[in-house]
């Protein structure tokens, strides 16, 4: 027996023990005949991880970055294991934890730099390949981890995780049956492998084959019934069916196991909130902000539980709690931001700190020459405090920079009859001297020629509903869908052109939606749904006729990083306007010379061509976009010959024998010029707030977006080439 131990001990590597110490311990704690109480092998077992270059400090040290990685605590496992390698470098298996502990954190390059260290001493392990594949994906080199995959199946055909790997290659590319099927290939290999079954349990209910997905979490709870995570996906696949009754339950078995899995509380508010059940939502989040006050998600949905039963001031202070904590939750701050609005006094002090963050954000935008960004930004400021001097004044000079002086003009004017009392001497009389230049530089502009008033014109041509469902693929921010089509509302508040509505209230599909836009007389309507990952979101939209109820059009916007909710609520937009004809009417005549509302804020230009149609003979396309009338409604055509900031004076080109040309006749785009830039047009101006498509729907306009050159064309591109990650993924990558 001894002999046996010393030939075991002999022939053991330091790297052997490095990468198998925990069943080293296993077996000389008691299991077989390999007893701790046996004094030989305990000397044995103390000799050779002398040798070996470990301690006792050092194994305890190790032991507890296990625990603390098990418990996704990876902050402090990570210090663990930096205190693993300083103590002995050799030690391969803790540069590989730390390597899975930055791939969770999302610091890809220097876990390929730990991944280094591991293979100096365990080059041709399978475990840090696998790894650094799952880090080539991540990191959107999907050749590179393929390579890698296919290259360990090649030496090692039943290596279950390379089919993992393969697997979330599919999903990238969006083919989830070739997903299902490596998975598939792992569990022919290992028929109760936890990762596999719940793998496929996600796919199958993510695809809407619920029963199917209910036959593998059986299977999984039969080997697994004490796991909390198999507890906590259980209650993802409920939520996804909407069953929160059983959903609940399996998030309640899952705290049960492990009190401290801040996820599965995090889940347990969401299904309580999903059920009306507010003030048990209150509760939970008060606990889990009384356990970790940097828990961001439970200052969000208690802030929604608040305002739900009306406690809206009260709502208002926790989301600034929550803001202090995590700045970049957008869609916490567009919430808190809709109740200031809505409740609070314009008087309020604190309006002027929490427009700072979009005021800096468009600052930002500057660096990187974003015009439409930084107009963005400077819009929201204001919406959130009208006085904002500073806000204002770098709005007014943005438009005064792009040439649109008059509505600079009001600007200024604003600012001397809001301001004033809070603006120094000098500011005072640099912003009269301003005032009185611009006033006697635009003594003669167009609207003044005709005798209008342009800035309280009634623009509105187009009227949209919003709509959507119950939301059960995002699992981020409770209601997501509610708030996103709150916001894609909102965003459209800046756009004269359009009046945009929400229904406050879900439907239940694409019939009711189809209905309430009918009854409402919608030109159009939009189903929109928002699933989000810890670091991306993408945003679903389906735009149809409201009145034949075909599908008009169908988008997907993705962003990551920083600002990625504004960044896909913006892209909406701009994809909803580029399919609305430009329309206007005729606000005044003079022979064959007449005034429409439309001017270079709509980017018309000198030469554009309109079709002037009856009033109220419009009526959107059948198919598609574009617009309809009878020709017998078309009165003529007419030409812009000059073009100033809200209004144009055009000529009329023809018109039938009668003359039936009327003020408040309407015009559509028949064409723009093709010259993009003369003297008069205003081409250059950062606008993405206006309808870019012509009569029959195609786009006419030149559209705005980051910039077309410099920086901003990088922008554009950095968009473009961004992967969209199935919502499931990232649950399907967290488990072990």
């Amino acid at each position: 027996m001894n002999k046996i131990l010393i030939d075991f001990f002999n022939r053991t590597k330091v790297v052997f023990i490095t990468r198998k110490i925990s069943l080293a311990m296993l077996l000389f704690s008691g299991i077989g005949f390999f007893s701790v109480n046996n004094q030989l092998t305990q000397s044995l077992y103390a000799q050779n991880i002398k040798k070996s270059g470990l301690t006792a400090d050092l194994l305890r040290t190790y032991n507890k970055g296990l625990e603390n990685q098990q418990n996704e605590n990876f902050y402090l496992a990570s210090q663990n294991y930096l205190e693993v390698v300083e103590m002995n470098p050799a030690f391969s298996d803790a540069w590989l934890k730390l390597a899975e502990c930055s791939y969770k954190l999302g610091e890809f390059d220097l876990a390929l730099r730990y991944l280094e260290s591991a293979e100096l001493y365990e080059k041709e392990n399978w475990v840090i390949q696998n790894l650094k594949g799952m880090i080539f994906l991540s990191m959107g080199k999907i050749d590179e981890g393929k390579a890698i995959f296919n290259e360990i199946l090649k030496k090692y055909p039943n290596n279950i995780d390379a089919h993992f790997g393969l697997a979330e290659i599919e999903l990238y590319e969006g083919r989830f049956s070739g997903a299902e099927l490596q998975y598939n290939e792992a569990l022919k290999r290992q028929n109760t492998n936890r990762k596999a079954l719940l793998s496929l349990a996600l796919i199958c209910a993510e695809r809407g084959r619920y029963e199917q997905a209910e036959v593998f979490m059986r299977q999984v709870l039969e080997s697994y019934s004490g796991d909390s995570e198999v507890h906590y996906l259980a209650a993802i696949i409920n939520i996804m069916k909407k069953d929160y009754v059983t959903a609940e339950k399996h998030t309640r078995i899952a705290v049960e196991i492990n009190g401290d899995y801040e996820k599965a509380y995090n889940l347990l508010s969401n299904i309580l909130y999903q059920q009306g059940r507010f003030g048990e939502v209150i509760d939970v989040c008060d606990f889990l902000i009384g356990r970790n006050r940097n828990n961001s998600n439970a200052w969000y949905i208690k802030g929604i539980a608040l305002s739900k039963i009306g406690q809206n001031k009260e709502a208002i202070n926790v989301w600034s709690t929550g803001l202090s904590i995590n700045p970049q939750d957008e869609v916490m701050r567009f919430l808190m931001e809709m109740e200031i609005r809505e409740n609070l006094s314009l008087e309020d002090s604190r309006r002027n700190i929490w427009a700072k963050y979009h005021i800096e954000n468009a600052k930002l935008y500057e660096t990187r020459y974003d015009a439409l960004g930084s107009v963005y930004e400077y819009q929201r400021a204001l919406m959130l405090d009208p006085m904002n001097y500073s806000a204002r004044i770098a709005y007014a000079n943005l438009l005064e920079i792009n040439g649109m002086h008059e509505l600079y003009l009001e600007q200024l004017k604003f600012i001397k009859e809001n301001s004033s009392a809070s603006l120094s001497a000098k500011q005072s009389q640099d912003l009269t001297d301003k005032i009185e230049a611009f006033d006697s530089l635009l003594e003669k502009t167009l609207a003044k020629d005709w005798k209008i008033d342009a800035f309280y014109l009634d623009k509105i041509r187009w009227n949209i509903a919003v709509f959507y469902e119950d939301n059960t693929s995002s699992f981020i921010h409770a209601d997501a869908n509610r708030v996103v089509a709150k916001a894609a509302a909102d965003i459209f508040s800046g756009v004269a052109i359009t009046s945009v509505k929400t229904q406050v209230t879900p439907v239940s599909g694409y019939g009711e939606a189809f209905a309430n836009a009918r009854s409402g007389n919608y030109d159009y309507f939009i189903l929109l749904s928002l699933s989000e990952g810890q670091n991306d979101l993408t945003l679903a939209s389906t735009i149809y006729s409201g009145r034949t109820g075909l599908e008009v059009d169908k988008n997907s916007f993705y962003a990551t990083g920083n600002n990625r909710f504004s960044t896909v609520l913006r892209r909406f937009r701009t994809s909803v306007l580029e399919e609305l004809p430009v329309r206007g009417k005729i606000l005044a005549r003079n022979g064959k010379t007449v005034l429409v509302d439309l001017g270079k804020s709509e980017k018309i230009q000198n030469d554009a061509v309109f079709k002037i149609v009856k009033k109220g003979s419009i009526r959107t396309a059948d198919f598609g976009t574009g617009l309809y009338c009878k020709d017998s409604d078309v009165l003529g055509t007419l030409k812009i010959t000059r073009t100033g900031e809200e209004v144009s004076e055009a000529i009329i080109e023809e018109h039938g024998f009668y003359d039936k040309i009327n003020i408040d006749d309407e015009v559509v785009l028949v064409s723009m010029p093709n010259n993009g830039n003369n003297g008069s047009n205003n081409a250059g101006n950062p606008i993405d707030t206006v309808p870019g498509a012509d009569e029959r729907g195609n786009r006419a306009l030149a559209v705005d977006n980051a910039g077309e050159s410099g920086q901003g064309a990088l922008i554009v591109d950095e968009i473009k080439n961004a992967i969209e990650r199935p919502f499931i993924l990232e649950l399907l990558r967290n488990i072990y």
